[in-house]
């Protein structure tokens, strides 16, 4: 058994090893009457400090607050816990504080038992995870759970503000700042914006990376009823070159408006109004700002009713196919048809593909849409000459989706029909971003026999370093070149070019859009091979295509009419 003396060693010893500071004072004059080495030191003391009080160890007005605390638990005789912070030359401090009072054996306060414990770095961590947890890593503003709590917040019935805008800010065509500078410059330019951001705004305001290149700007109070002129700061911040790892950058944004209350009340709301706003900016073609209106949520409500409407029709059989004939120059046969799709609605009636496909584009629905015609192109070519070709537009989604290789092979199979009467009309926009892909898929395609037509030439990127990294079969002349062909140098100076550059390359090219006999005239001078357009035919159903080939000596013995074209 240890005896009394050593008892009393062993609690020094466990006491004065506590990490935590741990004292004892009397209740009567507050004097210490136990203080571990902990408390020792924190006073910076050579000698100990029992016996005194605070007031012989510290500046007066501090001893007085501390004093005072003591004694108010003294004289209620209940335990306090509560975190200290203390400011000294060492920085910031934060203690975990606990007073207990010892009651004597009538139940007043005898003793004082203090133990300061230092949680400052505990506290620190805990900052630091929450600041991960609410902000972006990269560029160091809020993010989108942040954003949400702030604008919830705002939109409290508590909450004391007369208006409030959020602003939504979607950098244009940021892809191509990764994919052709490289990531590292994508997240320099992200970082810029974001500091630009925040201090054009202020900090009175918030700012939150919602992803991606997506910021949001809340701006409430009296920022609200100048939110034009900021908005304007805000642009002319983002358009100013960025120094990003030894390049200059330029990017624009578009932007979406919305202002509580008059657009919305609650948060969700605002977020579905802002968005539609940024939407009709992006549908600008970028670098717009567009604030939101009613007619936008109307807009929205009738594209998900289409939408809804869309996802059903192919199940439905409402989709149709329509020819338009391709001829050939200068004898003005029939080569073949572009197949057009129409959605035939129960409610809409005959629906353009321009109205429908960026829908289903958008959707994810061009998939499914995009293989039955195919296979509907190849089923009612079969019925054709085998000299017909059949041409079939392939959308940028579609094109860059893994099944469209499959999707050919199987409309081909299908149809049992020859692969080289089959034409594949691709955009530029297809190969403007991961060219080795494309060609490579382009290559696949060509092995199976298709031919790969390009189509809307002149009109995207760097069209004439395509020519040289790929052989297409054809070229096909945008119709905004050949509406003016007849009339204006500058569009013929185009087309004159396009069809000696295919010529030398023993490329055929095609005319689009061509309406008048002054632009046939012109286009046989010139060289093309193929034109296109409602002077020769217009789209029509596929019952409508046999007569056409008779019509053009085609089919049986009628000879082709010498007024077809003239």
């Amino acid at each position: 058994m240890m005896d009394q003396d050593n008892k009393h060693v062993f609690l020094d010893t466990i006491i004065n090893n506590l990490p935590m500071m741990v004292s004892v004072i009397d209740a009567k004059e507050q004097r210490f009457v136990l203080a571990n080495m902990a408390t020792e030191q924190v006073f910076g003391n050579s000698k100990s400090v029992i016996g005194k009080s605070l007031h012989d160890l510290l500046p007066e007005a501090l001893a007085d607050t501390f004093s005072a605390r003591d004694r108010a638990v003294i004289d209620s005789g209940s335990i306090a816990e509560f975190e200290y912070e203390y400011c000294s030359d060492g920085g910031e401090k934060t203690f975990d504080t606990k007073l207990i009072p010892v009651l004597n054996s009538s139940g007043k306060t005898e003793f004082l038992i203090s133990i300061y414990e230092d949680i400052t770095e505990k506290r620190k961590s805990e900052q630091k995870i929450l600041y991960m947890a609410h902000h972006d890593h990269l560029t160091g503003a809020a993010n989108r759970a942040l954003f949400y709590r702030v604008l919830n917040d705002a939109c409290s019935p508590s909450a004391q503000w007369e208006s409030l805008s959020i602003i939504y800010v979607d950098i244009d065509n940021f892809k191509s700042i990764n994919d052709f500078l490289g990531h590292p410059v994508g997240d320099q330019v992200l970082i810029t914006i974001a500091q630009r951001l925040m201090e054009v705004v202020g900090a009175q305001n918030h700012v939150a990376r919602l992803g991606g290149d997506e910021f949001a700007v809340i701006l409430s109070g009296a920022a609200t009823a100048d939110a034009e002129a900021m908005i304007h700061r805000i642009i002319d911040a983002i358009n100013a070159p960025i120094d990003s790892l030894g390049r200059e950058v330029r990017v624009t944004a578009s932007i979406g408006v919305v202002t509580a209350p008059a657009d919305g009340t609650e948060a969700d709301a605002l977020l579905i109004n802002a968005d539609l706003a940024l939407y009709c900016a992006k549908n600008q073609g970028g670098d717009a700002c567009r604030y939101f209106t009613k007619d936008m949520l109307v807009n929205f409500q009738s594209r998900c009713t289409m939408e809804s409407d869309l996802r059903n029709a192919l199940d439905r059989n409402e989709f149709k196919l329509y020819y338009q004939p391709l001829i050939s120059l200068p004898n003005h046969h029939i080569e073949g048809f572009e197949a057009l799709l129409r959605w035939d609605s129960p409610s809409r009636g005959l629906v353009s593909p321009a109205d429908f496909i960026p829908l289903a584009e958008e959707s994810g629905l061009i998939g499914p849409i995009g293989a039955w015609v195919l296979k509907q192109a190849c089923l009612d070519a079969r019925h054709w000459p085998d000299d017909i070709s059949i041409a079939v537009n392939v959308s940028v989604a579609q094109f860059h989706s893994r099944s469209l290789v499959f999707d050919v092979t199987a409309a081909l199979a299908a149809s049992n029909l020859r692969p080289s009467r089959l034409q594949l009309e691709i955009t530029e926009s297809i190969i403007l971003y991961n060219t080795a892909s494309v060609i490579e898929t382009l290559q696949q395609l060509r092995a199976i026999g298709v031919k790969i037509v390009m189509d809307d030439f002149g009109t995207g990127y760097s069209s004439l370093s395509y020519l040289t990294k790929f052989t297409f079969d054809k070229v096909k002349i945008d119709q905004s070149f050949i509406r003016e062909i007849a009339g204006q140098s500058d569009s013929l100076a185009v087309v004159r070019a396009i069809t000696s550059l295919c010529s030398d390359l023993n490329i055929a090219t095609t005319a689009e859009g061509v309406e008048t006999d002054a632009q046939l005239q012109r286009l046989k001078k010139e060289g093309c091979t193929e034109v296109q357009g409602f002077l020769l035919g217009r789209p029509r159903p596929v019952d409508s295509v046999a007569p056409l080939l008779e019509q053009y000596g085609q089919i049986g013995d009628a000879r082709i009419p010498a007024s077809v074209g003239k």
